[in-house]
């Protein structure tokens, strides 16, 4: 089994954010991103600001949440870069109230199909055969009775099969040493995800 990472990024939710302040002179200026990083797209309005750099890392800023994406991860290292970058953000602009942070990765499992999920994770039965048989399936698990709280959706993409992955912490506006630590650990949930992963029935399978 090799599940390749497609997609990172964390999400502070967050309260006053200004969305104008977004652009390269604002990130370079303060040392949140290289100032030799090239800008591909950039988007600035009161309520929303999205700049893409050319290694697809993304900011989106809305008045009530941040986020910073990797679309390629390879292109950076997602365990040090891109906490590094959110945390440089966050301690730039202390006036803003931030409050819970998501950590969220895309992971592709190759060489498989719907057909692994209705295989795994469905039981058989004439509804699967009904309408025209069941064109496609995505199974989504919430655990909501652990911090931090573990949310996953699965669903087949043209690549393979998709496993969306969410780990979401509360946080209080005063929580910021709490914070920046889960933060800046956010690897350590990544390798979480992958142990958690080896248990699947659709993964197991692949292995065997």
């Amino acid at each position: 089994m090799e599940l390749e990472m497609l997609d990172a990024s964390v999400v502070v939710l967050s309260e006053g954010n200004n969305p104008k302040l977004l652009n390269h002179d604002f990130l370079a200026g303060n040392q949140i991103v290289p100032e030799d990083w090239n800008v591909r797209d950039i988007v600035i309005t009161p309520p929303f600001s999205n700049i893409v750099y050319e290694n697809d890392v993304q900011f989106v800023v809305e008045l009530n949440k941040l986020q910073i994406r990797a679309g390629k991860p390879e292109q950076i290292d997602c365990d040090r870069d891109l906490p590094k970058m959110v945390m440089d953000y966050l301690r730039i602009l202390p006036h803003v109230s931030y409050l819970g942070v998501g950590i969220n990765y895309v992971f592709v499992l190759k060489d498989s199909s719907h057909d692994d999920i209705r295989k795994n994770f469905l039981q058989d039965g004439p509804w699967l055969q009904k309408e025209g048989n069941v064109s496609r399936a995505a199974i989504e698990f919430n655990y909501l009775n652990v911090d931090p709280q573990f949310n996953l959706k699965i669903n087949s993409h043209t690549d393979g099969i998709l496993f969306s992955v969410n780990y979401h912490q509360d946080f209080k506006p005063d929580h910021e040493k709490q914070r920046m630590r889960y933060i800046k650990e956010m690897g350590k949930l990544k390798t979480r995800f992958l142990e958690f992963a080896r248990h699947l029935p659709i993964v197991l399978e692949q292995e065997s």
